[in-house]
């Protein structure tokens, strides 16, 4: 194998892979670049989601679309219209093999799978030496998509924890037209707890249950309230499940990630989820990080060197902050916010802001809707 690169990427997945994608676009004058993926292959382990936007990119991917979502909440229920919009669902195995066709194409890209570090990224001379079982490589830029620890993680102000079920029934008993956004469980002191689903068909559907909370719920802690969810939406229903769904967002990271690496030379820079790819109040991460894949390329043609996520406008990152401080200070009122968002902000104005791309009187409209008492403890805390 080349032992050479313009650029390594270590981490094949949404991150990397949608940056192997655009940089083989560039066709010859692409970077030489190493892809690095520790796992054997690729599954249908995940999905993403977002709203199709006339700025959202890879619609074309998308294998479902809701024009309606629901919010609902002890008695109360918000039915959403967003047509022009569609809340719209790519599942991971449409993505993998999407991104591994076009990044094949390009001979200066390499993407090596079953390809873990045997050590740390060491700096010498000028470029980055990296230790594969393939043997030494060295890169003069280096882009870093490897979750960070969980000790790195510890002033993480709130955790998104979800687990879920792809199933399958013989009755039809799902409406496919209507996403089913947040359904909040009781309110509680602990945690912020809701199902989401995303019906496929009348027969097949996505059921998931989701907390909010200051620490990370484990898929064994999760297990009980998504067995409920599921006989809430099914009850005394077979049912056969096709795949299993578990993840972790942080939701207000301490700071944008400036890692010890990026410290010691700019060519070396950290995203995905622990890196400020997710919104830090939704954990909507994909869009976020096409966006960056744009600037990144861009940069990388200008200059050679790979560039971190952009960090979000002030006014944004301040209401995200302020938003989860009363979050993880107040959980119980948790269920009244979601829905005094959902059922008084117009959907245009609401979208355009968890889309980070609102106006300044989207901004204003959401302000409007929260009530303000607790809204202007936490700005004092």
């Amino acid at each position: 194998m080349q032992a050479d690169f313009d650029l390594v990427i270590i981490g094949g997945g949404c991150a990397g892979l949608s940056l192997g994608m655009y940089l083989a676009q560039l066709g010859h004058t692409a970077p030489q670049t190493l892809l690095l993926e520790r796992r054997k292959y690729y599954e249908n382990d995940r999905t993403w989601c977002f709203w199709g936007l006339d700025q959202a990119l890879h619609t074309d991917l998308a294998s479902n679309q809701w024009n309606q979502f629901k919010v609902q909440a002890n008695e109360q229920s918000a039915l959403i219209d967003c047509a022009f919009a569609p809340y719209q669902m790519i599942a991971a195995q449409n993505f993998y093999d999407h991104a591994q066709g076009k990044i094949s194409k390009n001979s200066r890209l390499d993407l090596r799978m079953n390809a873990a570090l045997l050590a740390e990224p060491q700096f010498i001379e000028g470029r980055w030496r990296i230790q594969t079982q393939f043997g030494e490589v060295s890169a003069k830029g280096v882009v870093d998509t490897r979750p960070l620890s969980m000790t790195q993680l510890k002033n993480t102000k709130l955790w998104q924890s979800f687990l879920g079920y792809e199933l399958e029934i013989q009755e039809e008993l799902f409406d496919p037209e209507v996403a089913v956004l947040m359904d909040f469980c009781e309110k509680n002191a602990e945690y912020i707890g809701f199902n989401y689903l995303l019906p496929f068909s009348k027969t097949r559907a996505l059921i998931e249950f989701t907390v909010f909370a200051e620490r990370p719920f484990y898929e064994d802690e999760l297990l009980i309230e998504l067995t409920k969810a599921v006989e809430k939406y099914i009850p005394h229903t077979d049912f056969k499940i096709h795949r299993t769904e578990f993840g972790l967002i942080p939701m207000g990271l301490e700071s944008q990630v400036s890692a010890k690496h990026g410290a010691i030379d700019k060519g070396y820079v950290h995203v995905g989820l622990t890196a400020g790819s997710a919104r830090s109040a939704t954990g909507y991460a994909f869009q976020r990080i096409q966006r960056w894949v744009q600037e990144c390329t861009e940069a990388i043609q200008a200059n050679g060197l790979p560039i971190a996520p952009s960090f979000d406008p002030f006014l944004l990152s301040t209401m995200d902050s302020i938003f989860l401080n009363v979050l993880r200070e107040h959980p119980e009122f948790g269920p009244e916010l979601f829905m005094n968002l959902f059922s008084k902000v117009e959907p245009h104005r609401l979208i355009r802001f968890l889309s980070d791309q609102g106006h300044l009187t989207d901004y204003v409209a959401v302000i409007s809707a929260l009530p303000s008492t607790p809204f202007i403890k936490a700005i004092f805390k």
